[in-house]
C-alpha cells in the first residue's frame, strides 16, 4: 500500500508530533522511507510505490509555512514544469502556481494523484482527488481534528482517539452490491472524498467542493469521419503521455482478456511503441468463463510476448488473505481474484507497468445492460392503450396456454419495462428478490430507517447526470458508480498487492470528456454495442473480436462455492459459524436458505450474493473482531 496521511489539529496552540503520523505511514508503506512535513498543528505524509511520485515538500512563503504531499503520477509535466526539473523542484512550481492561482490549479493536473496542501497564511487545508479518484482518500473529524489517509487500515492506526462504529447503511448496500459507494464507508465515522472534488478545511469548519465532472450534454456535430479521426488521436494521445512519463524503454505490459478494450490498449500500444510488448491473460478450466482462445488471437495479431494463467479455487482460497489485506473496507467483486494473478503474472515476468482497459464499456456503451434497457424502452413508448389493453391483457390471460419459461420472460420484461427511471436499473436487484426484512436482523432494520433506499447512489447520481438521453445518463451513473467506486479500486488495490503499477488510459479526462461528446446514437446502433468504437479501431480489432459477445472479467465463483469442498466449507464457516451468525446483522433462517438454494440453483444469483457475505465476514476477522 501506498499514499498520504496527515493530522490537523483545530487548536492552533497544539502540536503534531511525528509519533502521529508515524503509525499511520507504516499502515500505507512496508518501508521506513516515508516523508513528512510537521509544522506546529499540521503534519502531512507521504509512503512510495514504484513508478508514482510520492514527495512531501515544504518551504515558508510570506513568513508563513507551506507545505504540499502529492502521491501519483502527473502525466503533463511538460507543460507544468521546465525540462530536466526533479520531484522535489516540480512540487515547489506547484506551490508557485498554487500562489498564483489558487486550489484551482489542480485543473491544470492531467494525471492520476492525491495532494494534500496546507496554506499557513490562510490556514487552510486542502485535500484534492484527482478526476476519477484512481487514488482513494479517507478523513475522520471530529470536535479537535481532522486525521486523513489513502486508506482506512492508515488511518486507524493513527494513535489519537479516533471513533469507529459499523456503518449499518453500508452495510445493506455493500450486501447488493460489490462496493461501498461514496461518500459512505464500512465505518460511520469516517468519509472518502469524492472523484474529482477537493475537501477544504478552515478553523475547523469543512466544506467538499467539485472541482470537474463529465458532461454528456453537448454531443458533436462533427461529421462521423471526422469524429472517428479525432477518436484514435485522442486515445493515442493518452496513451503516449502515460507512455512516456513511464519511459519508452520500460517493461511495458498489458491485462490482456481478449475483449475490446484491452485488445484496442494492446494494438495501439504495440504500434506506438514499434516494439513488442508483454501481454497477460487469466483463464479458466470451466469452459463457460474461459475467453482464452480470444487473447491468443489478439496476442498473434499483434505480436506480443504472450503469458497465459489459469485460476483454480485453490489459487482463490490461498488469494483470500492477500486481498482481504489489501482492501481495507468490505469488496465483494470476485474478480478481484483474476486481476491479482494477472498482475501477480505480470510482476513474475518483470513488468513494472501494466495497462488496462477498463472504462471503455462504460465510455462507449458496451454493458449488456445498456441493450436491456434500450429494449425495455421500446415497449415503454407503444401507445399506453396498445400495453394496456392488448398487449397486457394477451399475456396474463393466456397463462394456462403458453409455457412457462415463454410466460415467466414474457412477464418479467412487461413488469421491469413498466418501471420508471431511475428505479428501472435497479430492478433486478438483490432486494427484489429477498426482501430487505427478510435477510437482515430488526436492529439493523431499525438503524438504516424505514425509508431508506439501498440504491439510493443511482438515483442521486442519475439525478446529477447532465445529459440529453437514458443511454448517457447510465453512462454517468456508471462512471461514478461501476468504476469510481468498484473497477478503478479493485484493479488498483490488486495491482498494488502484486507490486506492478498500473495505468488506466481509457480514464483520461480528455478522452472522457471527449467520448461524452459523441453522440448516443453513435454509440448503440438499435440493439448493437459499441458500433462507434469498434468501428473506428475495426483496422485493430481482430474480426473474431469485434464479432463476439460481451462477456465480462468474471470468475466461476458460484460453481466453486457450490462444487469445490474447500471453498464450501470455508462459505460455510463464513457466512453460518456462530462467530459470524452472532455478529447480529442478518437472520439466520435466511442465510440458511439461501445456502440450500444456492446448492441446486445453476445461476450466479445466490453464488454472489453468497461471496459478498463471505468477502464482509473476512474483513471483520481481519479489522473489527
Amino acid at each position: 500500500m501506498s499514499g498520504i496521511c496527515g493530522v490537523v489539529f483545530h487548536d492552533g496552540q497544539r502540536n503534531v508530533d511525528s509519533p502521529h503520523l508515524s503509525p499511520m505511514l507504516e499502515g500505507l508503506a512496508s518501508r521506513q522511507n516515508g516523508q513528512t512535513f510537521i509544522c506546529r498543528n499540521v503534519g502531512l505524509g507521504s509512503a512510495p510505490f514504484p513508478g508514482r511520485i510520492s514527495v512531501a515538500h515544504h518551504e515558508e512563503r510570506n513568513g508563513q509555512p507551506m507545505g504540499l504531499v502529492l502521491h501519483g503520477c502527473i502525466f503533463n509535466q511538460q507543460e507544468l514544469f521546465s525540462d530536466d526539473v526533479d520531484r522535489c523542484s516540480q512540487i515547489k512550481a506547484l506551490l508557485t502556481i498554487y500562489q498564483k492561482e489558487g486550489i484551482g490549479f489542480v485543473e491544470r493536473i492531467r494525471g492520476e494523484f492525491v495532494i494534500a496542501l496546507w496554506d499557513g497564511l490562510q490556514e487552510i487545508l486542502y485535500l484534492v482527488t484527482d478526476r476519477f479518484r484512481v487514488h482513494p482518500l479517507f478523513y475522520y473529524l471530529d470536535q479537535e481534528k481532522l486525521v486523513f489517509a489513502s486508506s482506512i487500515k492508515a488511518l486507524s492506526a493513527c494513535p489519537l482517539d479516533i471513533k469507529r462504529s459499523i456503518n449499518p447503511c453500508a452495510l445493506v448496500i455493500m450486501a447488493a452490491s460489490y462496493s461501498i459507494p461514496t461518500p459512505q464507508t464500512i465505518f460511520k465515522e469516517i468519509k472518502k472524498i469524492p472523484p474529482g472534488s477537493y475537501l477544504m478545511m478552515k478553523h475547523g469548519q469543512l466544506t467538499v467542493k467539485t472541482y470537474w465532472d463529465v458532461q454528456f450534454s453537448a454531443p458533436s456535430r462533427m461529421p462521423r469521419r471526422e469524429l472517428t479521426n479525432a477518436l484514435r488521436d485522442q486515445f493515442d494521445e493518452a496513451l503516449s503521455i502515460r507512455l512516456a512519463c513511464d519511459g519508452l524503454r520500460s517493461q511495458i505490459g498489458t491485462f490482456l482478456s481478449g475483449g475490446i478494450d484491452s485488445t484496442t490498449v494492446t494494438g495501439v500500444i504495440t504500434r506506438l511503441l514499434q516494439r513488442q510488448i508483454d501481454s497477460f491473460s487469466i483463464g479458466f478450466l470451466e469452459q463457460s468463463f474461459n475467453e482464452m482462445e480470444y487473447a491468443r488471437i489478439a496476442a498473434k495479431a499483434f505480436g506480443s510476448g504472450h503469458h497465459e494463467y489459469y485460476v483454480s479455487a485453490e489459487d482463490t482460497m490461498s488469494a483470500l488473505p492477500i486481498l482481504t489485506e489489501a482492501f481495507d473496507e468490505p469488496y465483494g467483486n470476485s474478480s478481484a481474484i483474476p486481476a491479482y494473478f494477472c498482475a501477480k503474472l505480470a510482476r513474475d515476468h518483470g513488468i513494472k507497468f501494466l495497462y488496462a482497459g477498463d472504462g471503455g464499456d462504460e465510455l462507449f456503451a458496451g454493458n449488456k445492460r445498456y441493450a436491456t434497457q434500450k429494449l425495455f424502452d421500446y415497449y415503454f413508448r407503444m401507445p399506453v392503450w396498445l400495453r394496456r389493453f392488448f398487449i397486457e391483457p394477451s399475456i396474463f390471460g393466456l397463462e394456462p396456454l403458453l409455457p412457462v419459461p415463454i410466460l415467466g420472460k414474457s412477464k418479467r420484461y412487461i413488469q421491469r419495462a413498466k418501471v420508471p427511471y431511475p428505479s428501472r436499473l435497479c430492478a433486478h436487484g438483490l432486494y427484489e428478490i429477498i426482501p430487505l426484512p427478510e435477510l437482515f436482523d430488526d436492529s439493523i432494520l431499525e438503524a438504516i430507517g424505514f425509508d431508506f433506499n439501498p440504491y439510493c447512489a443511482v438515483h442521486e447520481h442519475y439525478a446529477q447526470a447532465q445529459a440529453n438521453t437514458e443511454l448517457d445518463r447510465q453512462l454517468y451513473v456508471d462512471l461514478k458508480l461501476v468504476m469510481t467506486d468498484n473497477d478503478l479500486i479493485k484493479v488498483m488495490k490488486t495491482t498494488e498487492a502484486a507490486g506492478v503499477t498500473v495505468r488506466f488510459p481509457f480514464m483520461d479526462h480528455n478522452f472522457v470528456e471527449f467520448a461524452a461528446s459523441v453522440p448516443a446514437a453513435l454509440k448503440m446502433r438499435g440493439l448493437t454495442l459499441r458500433t462507434f468504437f469498434k468501428d473506428a479501431y475495426s483496422d485493430v480489432l481482430p474480426q473474431e473480436i469485434r464479432n463476439k459477445s460481451k462477456h465480462g472479467f468474471g470468475l466461476p465463483i458460484h460453481i466453486w462455492l457450490r462444487t469445490h469442498q474447500g471453498l464450501n466449507e470455508m462459505m460455510r464457516d463464513l457466512v453460518l459459524s456462530p462467530r459470524s451468525v452472532q455478529r447480529g446483522y442478518f437472520k439466520k433462517k435466511m442465510l440458511e436458505k439461501i445456502v440450500k438454494d444456492h446448492q441446486t440453483d445453476s445461476t450466479s444469483f445466490y453464488g454472489t450474493i453468497l461471496w459478498n457475505l463471505m468477502m464482509l465476514e473476512l474483513w471483520h476477522r481481519r479489522y473489527w473482531n
